[in-house]
C-alpha cells in the first residue's frame, strides 16, 4: 500500500510541476480519453465485422485458439480474462459458422476442447489482431504500481457510474 501512495504522490507532484490545469480541465480530459477509447473499440469492431463477417469477440476467440491450439472453455476464458459462460455463446456462433468445433477429451469425457476448423484457421491467420488483446498486452507491460493505479481508477469509475452490478459481455458484441 505504501508504494501505491508514493506512486500517487509522485503523479500528483509531477502534475503540479508540469502543468497548471484546472479541475474542470482534468474532468474534460478524462471524458475525452474515455470517448477516444470507446470510439477506437467501436470503429475496430465495425471494421472487423464488415471485412471478415465476424464480430470482434469472435475474432478474439479465433486468434486465441489459433495461437494456443485446442483449449477447453475454462482455459479459453482464463486466457481471455472472461467468464466461461461469456465464451460459450461466442463459441456456439463460431460453430454455426463452421469456424470452430467442440471435441470431447478422450482421457476425460467431461472435458470439452474447442479447436478451429481449417476454415477458422485460415480466417484467424489472415485477420488482424483483436483490439482487446492489444489492451491486455499493453496492461501486462505496465509496472506493478502503474497497473494498480489504473485498476483502482477503473474501480472508482465503476463506483461513480453505479455500475458494479451491470451484466457485462464482450465489448460491442451485438449478439446475445
Amino acid at each position: 500500500m505504501f508504494e501505491y501512495k508514493y506512486f500517487v504522490y509522485k503523479i500528483i507532484s509531477m502534475k503540479k510541476m508540469s502543468e497548471n490545469i484546472t479541475r474542470d480541465e482534468e474532468i474534460s480530459e478524462i471524458m475525452l480519453s474515455l470517448r477516444r477509447i470507446i470510439k477506437s473499440l467501436q470503429d475496430y469492431s465495425q471494421e472487423v465485422s464488415s471485412h471478415f463477417g465476424i464480430t470482434g469477440p469472435q475474432l478474439w476467440v479465433l486468434k486465441t485458439i489459433c495461437e494456443n491450439g485446442s483449449l477447453s472453455l475454462g482455459e479459453l476464458s482464463k486466457r481471455m480474462y472472461l467468464n466461461p459462460s461469456t465464451i460459450t455463446g461466442v463459441v456456439d456462433r463460431l460453430e454455426k459458422k463452421r469456424y470452430a468445433l467442440r471435441n470431447r477429451s478422450e482421457k476425460d469425457r467431461r472435458v470439452v476442447k474447442v479447436q478451429l476448423t481449417p476454415k477458422g484457421n485460415r480466417l484467424a491467420k489472415r485477420a488482424p489482431k483483436p483490439i482487446q488483446g492489444k489492451m491486455i498486452y499493453g496492461l501486462r507491460k505496465l509496472k506493478e504500481n502503474e497497473l494498480f493505479l489504473i485498476y483502482k481508477s477503473a474501480e472508482k469509475l465503476v463506483e461513480i457510474m453505479e455500475a458494479r452490478d451491470v451484466k457485462v459481455t464482450f465489448l460491442f458484441d451485438q449478439e446475445t
